[in-house]
């Protein structure tokens, strides 16, 4: 995994970030990416050029660094700029301010701990946290911008979920690349949050049902039946969601859905 926080030198990041991908033809992208020809983005990367603040804003989004990421990258940037030893002692000094800063917070990440009830009451305080967690495992969503889009949610909301996913191993970042955590969490039928949890996505349900979509599916059904069908109905539900699950689980990361299902005596 590469971390622009084990640099103090931004080409040497974007070397390793290059050679990390392992793909052909990288550099010529990145060099699209940032307005500039290849024999640039080559001048640059051997230390006989420098990126401009515009260049540097646009390798930025190419290589999908999130806003913390991006100011230290600036930060680096302006320091490979500097003129004067005075302003390169005050540079380095930030630098390695926000590198030690990023060291607390890596070793702040849980592996493989539940969560404790006070961050299950944040992870279950909105559907967005679960939201962008399932979003993360998708291939093309790799910042809180792409993902505020998506959403429909201000990229600041998104930045600070995926903040807090990322601290808690809910989702991880390796290359530059957003994917699915390896921290398992579930919330029992007893747990205080399930509540929440259900009522997080039934809102979000009637919200979708506003904005037509013919791959959604809505049924509602008030009816009047026998004791005994309403439990042979209710043995049958479980048996339901298994079979989702199991088609589910091993299918590739390609979409994003919620499956709600509602059963109740009234």
């Amino acid at each position: 995994m590469i971390s622009i926080y084990d640099f103090q030198d931004y080409r040497e990041f974007i070397s390793a970030w290059i050679e990390h991908q392992q793909l052909r033809g990288l550099k010529k992208r990145l060099a699209d990416a940032m307005g500039v020809s290849s024999t640039m983005i080559s001048l640059i990367l051997k230390g006989d050029k420098h990126l401009s603040q515009e260049q540097a804003h646009e390798a930025c989004g190419y290589l999908r660094l999130n806003e913390k990421e991006s100011e230290f990258f600036f930060l680096l940037a302006d320091y490979g700029r500097a003129g004067t030893q005075n302003l390169k002692q005050h540079l380095i000094k930030r630098i390695k301010e926000q590198q030690e800063q990023a060291k607390k917070i890596s070793r702040r990440v849980k592996k493989d701990t539940e969560l404790v009830d006070q961050e299950k009451a944040i992870y279950y305080s909105s559907w967005i946290y679960t939201g962008i967690r399932n979003l993360s495992a998708l291939d093309r969503f790799h910042d809180a911008t792409t993902i505020a889009e998506r959403l429909n949610i201000t990229p600041a909301v998104a930045a600070k979920v995926l903040e807090f996913l990322l601290e808690h191993n809910l989702c991880r970042r390796e290359g530059g690349k957003l994917s699915y955590g390896h921290q398992y969490i579930h919330v029992d039928s007893d747990s205080p949050f399930v509540g929440k949890h259900h009522q997080n996505w039934r809102l979000k349900g009637f919200q979708s049902m506003e904005q037509y979509n013919e791959n959604n599916l809505y049924y509602t059904c008030p009816m009047s039946l026998s004791r005994q069908a309403a439990e042979e109905i209710r043995k049958l539900l479980p048996k339901v969601i298994e079979e989702v699950i199991k088609i589910m689980k091993p299918s590739p990361s390609e979409e994003t859905y919620c499956f709600n299902m509602d059963w109740f005596k009234f």
